[in-house]
């Protein structure tokens, strides 16, 4: 019964924090350390008129949030290689006895593109966001990964840790709802929901700052774990966008 319950409570949670949202697993990928953003933004002024300008310009108070419309719910799942790196997963169904990083993000952002000097496509999503992180090893196949839901109804076949990241918003309150890091289980998955949709209920308050990040991208010309096998990696790209 207890575990019906937690269940339940996970699918009312999950229902609340995808409303308004744009899903997908894997149109954007998410970076598995989000990159400190340097560069120019689409950012709505106080007449609320659209102009170009550099966030290093720009007070970075609540009310920069305007300038983040898209309002994204997307996961993105790495599976750990025989060589210990991180590799881009486009799938949500697990192997057996393999270990996965599913990344759950729920982001605020705004979308930059561009065309590189090759003329191939580029494009970023820069913004804010609360994210949940599973670190997951599988005991049986096709478990859906890209489902909190899934992995609360499969605890028994998997085993791991679960813990909540805030990037980009910072004040006393937030900090202090953030839970700690936790094996996976039906409780910790849906305190952790708990923490993201009440964290998410704070970044509007007048004392949290905002300082927007690099959180991922989409780059169809070149395979996505290329991008993530080494943070040099993501650091270059996030010059790349700054220019």
């Amino acid at each position: 019964m207890r575990k019906t319950i937690q269940l339940i409570s996970i699918i009312l949670i999950m229902s609340c924090l995808s409303v308004n949202a744009q899903e997908f697993t894997s149109d954007y990928i998410a970076l598995t350390v989000p990159v400190h953003y340097k560069g120019e933004i689409w950012y709505i002024n106080d007449s609320l008129t659209q102009e170009i300008r550099n966030i290093k310009d720009l007070k970075h108070d609540y009310k920069l949030l305007n300038s983040f419309p898209n309002t994204v719910s997307n996961v993105t799942i790495y599976q750990l290689t025989a060589e210990g790196e991180l590799k881009f997963a486009g799938f949500g169904m697990s192997g057996k006895n393999e270990v996965y990083q599913v990344i759950y993000d729920f982001s605020q952002t705004q979308t930059i593109n561009w065309v590189d000097e090759l003329g191939k496509s580029k494009s970023v999503l820069i913004g804010i966001g609360v994210r949940m992180v599973a670190k997951v090893k599988t005991k049986k196949a096709n478990i859906n990964l890209a489902s909190p839901m899934s992995l609360a109804a499969n605890i028994d076949k998997i085993e791991g840790s679960l813990e909540v990241r805030v990037t980009g918003i910072s004040s006393k309150k937030i900090n202090e709802l953030i839970p700690t890091t936790t094996d996976l289980s039906p409780s910790s998955i849906s305190t952790a929901l708990q923490a993201v949709a009440t964290i998410k209920s704070h970044i509007y308050d007048g004392t949290t700052i905002i300082t927007p990040q690099y959180l991922a991208y989409s780059n169809p010309d070149e395979e996505g774990e290329k991008h993530n096998r080494h943070n040099k990696q993501d650091k270059s790209t996030n010059n790349q966008v700054n220019e």
